[in-house]
């Protein structure tokens, strides 16, 4: 059975956004980056919730030939650009997920227990659901995850 890991942003005191509702309540910096590409090394899926995805794909797709990013920072948005996305949301289309169209999936809420479900069961590496608030805490169904220890 194929392991979904779901890493959220949280601060020590268990804050998981700033009074403005953004997600990025700790540094991201060299270590965080190196977490994410130690991740997503491994993993041949990406699960995220629509806000996620959304400022993901605003950021990463063309930092892959920036000569500016770290070496990390670019490996992360190779692998993003090319690893199957799976995004829960009832409003995006596939007009909307440009320009990763043709590595997106859109799962509709009603539909989420279903969709991991199978995540889990089909053959593959690691399907990993990425450091955002909505991906772990809102949207997959804690019903349907297995316990780490």
């Amino acid at each position: 059975m194929r392991k979904v890991i779901v890493c959220n942003i949280m601060s020590l005191d268990g804050c998981y956004a700033a009074a403005d509702g953004n997600p990025a309540v700790l540094p991201m910096d060299a270590s965080f980056d190196a977490y994410n590409v130690e991740r997503l090394r491994v993993a041949d899926t990406l699960l995220l919730g629509r806000p996620s995805f959304e400022a993901f794909k605003s950021f990463w797709p063309s930092v892959a030939a920036d000569d500016n990013a770290t070496p990390d920072e670019q490996e992360i948005s190779r692998r993003d650009n090319e690893i199957e996305k799976v995004v829960v949301s009832d409003t995006l289309t596939p007009d909307d997920t440009d320009p990763w169209r043709d590595t997106t999936r859109i799962v509709r809420k009603a539909n989420v227990g279903a969709e991991l479900a199978e995540l889990k069961q089909n053959g593959g590496n690691e399907s990993w659901s990425s450091p955002a608030t909505h991906s772990g805490t809102t949207c997959w169904p804690k019903a349907s995850w297995t316990s780490c220890t």
